[in-house]
């Protein structure tokens, strides 16, 4: 009957397209926020709603059992990424389908299935014991796939975030089904769009060959400069502020597999548009052409200074004679935190009561703009966890959650919330 209920609520919420990067879904947004405001209530939740005029709503939820108590912090997004390519997948993307072990639906990895999970564990708690000796506070955000631009304003105005003891950032998976993760570190991001534009129409190669620029050859003459081989990037000052890892993480890190994602940063091509044609060869020198790049930072990069570096570098390097236009988008900065902290060993122990082997310390080479956040402003231990597995396809078609990795993940949270 728990599990019945639990998996209606789950494909409730799948059914709702709270895709925060389309305006005309709003109201799907409104429609998240609101079934989630209605299952904490019932719970006995206190939810605040918190937005400005340029944010997508975000959550707060507290349930003060005993203020004398301590309280822990949940994280978790409620917006999801679109569902395109839809012809790639194999059952509707709004659909919770249930399909050889597996739960298929957009935003059932990331991150509705551990919102569910956080939502009917604290319910089934309260049922269970009515009192528990832990505070649970809810921060649930609409805009983590959009780059989290209005985060840091909007849990600065919820004063009870002060009485949180630690938050478990709960958006990450694990390698295979029996080995727990705790993380401990992520990567940062900034998003870069360069157009190149050489003249106001598209010109005859044969007549204007060696005469004039080539658009796509000045970008890829840049993108060279900017990076030459597997892993160096050659801005100036790039590497300036980055921390090393001891060598005692290092060895960590290489025993658990590749870890050149985790902490090296990275320069990312996503595409160049140029004048190209379906088929055949056009064959023109292009007026224009675009790029659009990415660059994932480490600890202790700061995501505007890199952004600063990046346009100062490609001011330099661009011809002269042609004209370009560079637009900056959302970025965050890497998350790095202490081990030191007695939450780990806490949760650690907890995690190995279900999974029943040791516990793997990692760092991530994604992004959670928010783990930053919560660390920096208000000064608390955070501590990244989830369940997914390495094939759940996030913002792919096809994104799925295991179910038994689900059902594992639903016991771990209720023993933090009510162990820890």
């Amino acid at each position: 009957m728990l599990k019945q209920r639990v998996l209606q609520n789950l494909e409730k919420f799948i059914a709702i397209e709270s895709v925060s990067t389309d305006k005309k879904r709003a109201p799907e947004i409104k429609k998240a926020v609101e079934f989630i405001k209605e299952q904490l209530e019932k719970s006995g939740f206190k939810v605040d709603i918190y937005s400005n005029k340029n944010s997508h709503p975000l959550i707060i939820a507290k349930k003060f059992f005993n203020e004398k108590n301590q309280t822990l912090g949940f994280y978790a997004h409620y917006d999801v990424q679109p569902e395109d390519p839809v012809n790639l997948w194999n059952t509707y993307p709004f659909k919770l389908v249930k399909k050889n072990g597996k739960f298929f639906g957009r935003g059932v990895a990331d991150d509705k299935g551990h919102l569910i999970i956080l939502i009917e564990a604290i319910k089934e708690l309260i049922e269970e014991n009515k009192i528990l000796k832990n505070n649970i506070v809810f921060v649930f955000e609409g805009e983590e796939e959009v780059g989290s631009a209005n985060f840091e304003e909007l849990i600065k105005k919820d004063k009870d975030l002060k009485k949180v003891g630690v938050f478990y950032v709960v958006d990450m998976g694990v390698r295979d089904k029996k080995t727990p993760e705790l993380f401990y570190g992520l990567r940062g991001i900034c998003e870069f769009e360069l157009k190149v534009k050489v003249a106001d129409y598209d010109m005859h190669s044969g007549v204007y060959g060696n005469l004039v620029y080539n658009p796509v050859q000045v970008i890829a003459n840049l993108l060279t400069k900017i990076k030459k081989d597997k892993l160096r990037i050659n801005i100036p000052l790039f590497y300036k502020d980055v921390i090393k890892p001891t060598k005692k993480e290092l060895s960590e890190l290489k025993r658990l597999g590749p870890y050149e994602a985790k902490i090296y940063p990275s320069f990312d091509v996503n595409g160049i548009i140029a004048g190209f044609t379906q088929e055949g060869v056009k064959t023109i020198i292009p007026s224009e052409a675009t790029v659009k790049f990415s660059i994932r930072l480490v600890p202790n990069q700061k995501y505007k200074k890199i952004e600063k570096l990046v346009v100062d570098f490609i001011k330099k390097n661009l011809p002269k004679e042609v004209k370009y236009e560079l637009k900056t988008f959302y970025g965050s900065n890497p998350f790095y935190t202490s081990l030191d902290n007695p939450y780990v060993e806490k949760t650690k122990k907890l995690l190995e009561q279900v999974f029943e082997k040791k516990t793997a310390l990692n760092r991530s080479g994604g992004s959670v703009p928010a783990a930053e956040i919560i660390s920096r402003v208000l000064k608390k231990p955070v501590i990244l966890l989830g369940f997914i597995l390495p094939d759940a396809n996030l913002h792919a078609p096809n994104e799925n959650f295991d179910e038994e990795m689900f059902w594992k993940g639903y016991g771990v949270i209720k023993l933090i919330m009510s162990n820890i």
